[in-house]
């Protein structure tokens, strides 16, 4: 009786938390910038699709997890910042986490975000995406097949082009892409440069449509393994940066702070994703319930988002999204002059770090990622 009592009593509390994603953007600024808002966001999203292909239902489950929910149940508890990986197959652009395919196809996923923020109009929403040339060995039709569909008239509207200064009103009814490869010559959204895997963060930059360019800061560290401290300072190293930035009238600096607490530990594997998923997640939850640390994340990319328990490891990512979208009415975000004087932080240079195989055995390093990539990932039980 007392199991049954607890078990209802955690339902009612799970199904409050969720509902505090709904339409979370409307109680924002009209006037503050993109990059002073708190956005929670999911690496690898499409992972909660589940996995089609030969290679992604054999290893998908055990390898390549890093979402248990799919992307409506991501919409639906908060999530508005989505990690897009498209490749070729055949004629189509489906999603992959490395060589493993998801359910997921590129198009069909790009409309379901039109559509949700035209159901939403006081929503947005953050797409970053690249090029997971492991799933179709770098395809040239790549470029062709991404600029008609993002040029396409059923998207094309909906999405919003990149500027600096870009505020939370003009991104309202929009999704924004971010893409780390270029299509062509001019983005749709904007253009990443210089994104980087040290556990220190990385300065790179987003090139606009109109070609004006801003800056970005991301720390993406995901080889964890048994370097757990390095990637735990990481995190709170570009937190310190972006609660302070944008907040008080001393910094006038528009930075988009990318920060991803994703990774895993032990091997490339769901389980590995997961053991990271505990410590990072509870990291950035314990570093914002500091009142010394009301200020704007960035988008933090995590791992199974919306799902507090995966498997058997205590993930906390629906309390991680709901801490994220609550910490935006922490803080007043200050309209300010533009100053184009940014200066990178000064950081110092992470060790030269082993790589390693999916069994977690030492490899030569890589000039872009592993042989396989599968980041990060871990299995949640999904919450009702």
């Amino acid at each position: 009786m007392m199991k049954r009592i607890l078990a209802i009593a955690l339902f009612f509390t799970q199904a409050a938390m969720v509902c505090l994603g709904e339409d979370w953007m409307e109680r924002l600024d009209d006037n503050a910038y993109l990059s002073q808002v708190s956005i929670p966001g999911t690496h690898d999203t499409a992972t909660g699709e589940g996995w089609t292909g030969f290679l992604g239902e054999l290893a998908g489950p055990s390898m390549g997890v890093t979402q248990d929910l799919g992307i409506a149940q991501q919409l639906d508890c908060g999530v508005r910042a989505f990690d897009l990986r498209p490749c070729v197959n055949e004629d189509e652009l489906v999603i992959n986490h490395g060589v493993l395919q998801t359910k997921a196809k590129f198009p069909e996923t790009l409309k379901q975000l039109c559509q949700f923020v035209t159901d939403h109009p006081t929503e947005f929403v953050v797409v970053v995406m690249r090029h997971e040339s492991d799933g179709d060995d770098n395809s040239s039709l790549w470029n062709n097949m991404m600029n008609s569909c993002l040029n396409s008239d059923d998207v094309r509207p909906f999405l919003a082009d990149y500027k600096r200064d870009i505020t939370v009103g003009e991104l309202r009814g929009k999704v924004l892409i971010l893409s780390r490869d270029k299509y062509a010559n001019t983005p749709v959204g904007g253009f990443i440069s210089g994104w980087a895997h040290q556990s220190n963060y990385a300065t790179g930059t987003i090139k606009g449509a109109a070609g004006v360019t801003g800056t970005l800061y991301v720390q993406d560290f995901y080889e964890v393994m048994e370097y757990t401290s390095l990637k735990l300072k990481g995190i709170e190293k570009l937190l310190d940066f972006s609660t302070q930035n944008n907040v008080n009238k001393s910094t006038r600096h528009l930075v988009v702070c990318i920060n991803c607490a994703s990774g895993y530990t032990a091997s490339a594997s769901s389980d590995g994703n997961r053991d990271n998923a505990v410590l990072c997640n509870k990291k950035i939850i314990d570093y914002l319930a500091d009142e010394k640390h009301a200020g704007p994340t960035g988008i933090i990319f995590m791992d199974f988002a919306g799902t507090d328990i995966s498997e058997s490891y205590e993930v906390r990512g629906l309390e991680l999204v709901n801490a994220i979208i609550n910490n935006n009415q922490r803080y007043v975000p200050v309209k300010k002059e533009d100053d184009t004087s940014v200066t990178p932080p000064v950081t110092t240079s992470s060790p030269s770090l082993p790589r390693h195989d999916l069994l977690g055995r030492k490899q030569s390093q890589h000039p872009r990622r592993p042989t396989i990539v599968i980041e990060e990932g871990r299995k949640v039980i999904t919450r009702p």
